[in-house]
């Protein structure tokens, strides 16, 4: 179930209700085995070795796949140099902007039906994935702070604080928002840093599941920090 965005006249907080629980149940939580790697759109090739199989991910990166079920990035895959072009990811809104390890993250293919605010991202070698969402709608952060977990909780999860703290980013006083939600069964820790003004408002958030947070929490917090602000 997606929120959906409606721009209501006379209740500007609503008009903020963006869908960062989308394809939670399409995208979340990909896990790297090769039996689920393959059931989730790799497509094998001729191999040269009898005991290994090779394939293309969605997102175009080739993978070796061997016998004992372990996998690596071929050595014939692109070269994080040639995605630098996609670091600083540019949202809609000019003034804000997200800078990522391209050796580390892959923006994901724009899904069908994703919200054309919305931009999601996922790690090359961890079961981490974070998201951007950004809109000229103006707002302020205890707004957006709201928004999220209006979010969370009409998509059906059920919701608990673990921290949030003002932080600054570019000198500007931004939100980060911790909160664990349950969502039919699975259980998963989102951490959002959020800003908003007179000119457009920005969430970039990491997540993964609860159990794998805190052992990848810094690199979240690496994703987040990326956020500029002019």
């Amino acid at each position: 179930m997606c929120v959906r965005r409606r721009v209501l006249r006379h209740r500007p907080e609503q008009a903020l209700q963006n869908p960062i629980f989308c394809n939670v149940h399409r995208s979340a939580m990909r896990p790297t085995t090769l039996a689920l790697l393959l059931s989730l759109g790799l497509t094998t090739t001729a191999t040269q070795a009898a005991d290994e199989l090779r394939a293309v991910t969605e997102d175009g990166r080739k993978v070796v796949l061997s016998a004992d079920g372990r996998w690596r990035f071929s050595n014939n895959a692109p070269s994080p140099a040639a995605a630098s072009s996609e670091s600083p990811y540019q949202p809609r809104v000019g003034k804000f902007s997200v800078a990522f390890s391209t050796t580390d993250w892959n923006i994901a293919p724009k899904g069908e039906g994703e919200a054309t605010n919305k931009r999601t991202f996922t790690h090359k070698t961890l079961p981490i994935y974070a998201m951007v969402i950004s809109d000229e709608i103006p707002a302020t952060p205890a707004m957006m702070r709201e928004v999220i977990l209006a979010n969370a909780r009409a998509a059906g999860a059920s919701t608990s604080i673990l921290l949030e703290q003002p932080q600054q980013v570019s000198g500007k006083e931004a939100g980060l928002l911790r909160f664990a939600a349950v969502l039919k069964g699975l259980e998963f820790v989102f951490s959002s840093l959020y800003y908003a003004d007179g000119e457009g408002n920005i969430q970039v958030t990491c997540y993964t599941a609860q159990s794998l947070f805190f052992k990848y929490q810094a690199d979240c917090q690496r994703f987040l920090n990326g956020l500029s602000i002019k």
